[in-house]
């Protein structure tokens, strides 16, 4: 974290905060009695021993066996031996043998050991970056109106403008 150093002396001079060091951070853990409710976001590796209800964030994510994640994850690489629901998105992703996932997974390579259990869908792109560009610029499909024709052909705008011409 950077913190910004202030003095209550009259005459000091102000103090900034300190640059982000090139040195890579220490591992984020999450205990085994730690119960976090809520979103974590961090640019560095996040071990999750316990439980964590609301989305990750992260580089790489290691979720231990007995852990428990429900939400979404996005990271670079994701390691699962414990449980995890919701969606997963990571470009490197393996399910160990003690993984119980029910999720849908967006991945360049995923391993899935022998032993986990998976029940979902998995997307393979050849680049995130890409996939989530896909994602945002995906439309719903369109749906004829409840009212509709009955014989399962849809009737566009232009056909009504043609039909009411044609009978003024």
């Amino acid at each position: 974290m950077l913190f910004k150093s202030t003095s209550t002396e009259p005459n000091a001079a102000s103090t900034s905060a300190p640059a982000p060091s090139s040195k890579a951070a220490a591992p984020s853990i999450l205990s085994l009695d730690l119960e976090v409710t809520g979103d974590i976001v961090t640019s560095g590796e996040l071990h999750i021993a316990g439980s964590v209800k609301g989305d990750i964030t992260a580089k790489k994510v290691i979720i231990s066996e007995g852990a428990s994640v429900t939400g979404a994850i996005e990271a670079e690489s994701a390691f699962v031996a414990g449980a995890m629901s919701g969606r997963l998105t990571a470009s490197t992703v393996v399910l160990a043998r003690s993984a119980l996932v029910e999720a849908e997974i967006t991945h360049v390579l995923l391993t899935i050991d022998q032993g986990a259990v998976f029940q979902g869908h998995s997307r393979r792109v050849a680049s995130i970056d890409k996939a989530k560009s896909a994602t945002l610029l995906a439309l719903p499909a369109s749906r004829a109106p409840l009212n509709g024709p009955k014989n399962g052909s849809a009737t566009s705008a232009d056909d009504k403008d043609r039909s009411a011409a044609a009978v003024s």
